[in-house]
């Protein structure tokens, strides 16, 4: 099943998480992060291979050398896994990669914390290095929520005949209640921009103008406490 991801170009053919029994037979070429080597001898080594669509398991022979986070390109066959090691819990649990030629692409040190998500670290620790952290499955699967879920909203208010206008997002002050997010202008010193505390002026523009239909993905910034 495919995970919804556009297709796989550059240096790999397939993205890990979207291989499956059906693909048994093929020679694929896969890239991403190392999430874990488990070394049954000096020339065998199971490397579970990550990215953003999920993980496949690759059989690789000979002494690599590999960490967590090495960053690699894996070509190998796509072959079903022997009985009693089928991994029910994964997506690609019922296949792995053997024949695997292992180009290293980068090199990592050590994560400053766990990217399981169990991990108890801190979320300073966690937003200081947040590269690190957005490759975590959990924030991975929050953003590709929010771009299905945008993305079927936006088909569908078009069906519907709305027309999708991005109106300014900073506009000339007008004196309101709310505490104002003010940036200053670099052109016309003293003058600043702030957040449209009165939106519905684009509204009535755009209606005037004929757009009796429109919407759109509005981004929310606000200086205040909360409430």
């Amino acid at each position: 099943m495919s995970s919804g991801i556009a297709k796989a170009v550059g240096m790999r053919d397939t993205y890990c998480g979207d291989l499956t029994s059906e693909d048994i037979g093929r020679r694929v070429a896969v890239c991403g992060w190392v999430a874990r080597v488990r070394e049954h001898s000096s020339h065998l080594a199971f490397i579970d291979l990550r990215d953003r669509s999920g993980l496949i398991q690759c059989v690789v022979e000979g002494d690599m050398s590999l960490k967590n986070e090495y960053v690699l390109r894996v070509s190998g066959v796509v072959s079903a896994r022997p009985e009693g090691t089928i991994n029910p819990g994964l997506k690609t649990g019922e296949v792995e990669l053997t024949e695997c030629e292992v180009e290293v692409l980068s090199e990592a040190q050590t994560p400053p914390f766990s990217l399981e998500e169990w991990s108890s670290s801190e979320e300073s620790v966690r937003l200081k290095y947040r590269f690190v952290d957005l490759r975590r499955e959990r924030l991975q699967r929050n953003l590709l929520r929010r771009a299905r879920m945008i993305a079927a909203m936006r088909s569908r208010m078009s069906s519907e005949g709305f027309l999708e206008v991005e109106t300014p997002l900073l506009w000339t002050p007008t004196p309101e209640g709310a505490r104002e997010f003010v940036v200053p202008s670099r052109l016309q010193k003293g003058s600043c921009y702030v957040l449209p505390q009165s939106p519905q002026i684009a509204k009535q523009l755009l209606m005037v103008a004929g757009l009796d239909r429109y919407f759109q993905v509005a981004k929310c910034m606000r200086d205040e406490d909360l409430r």
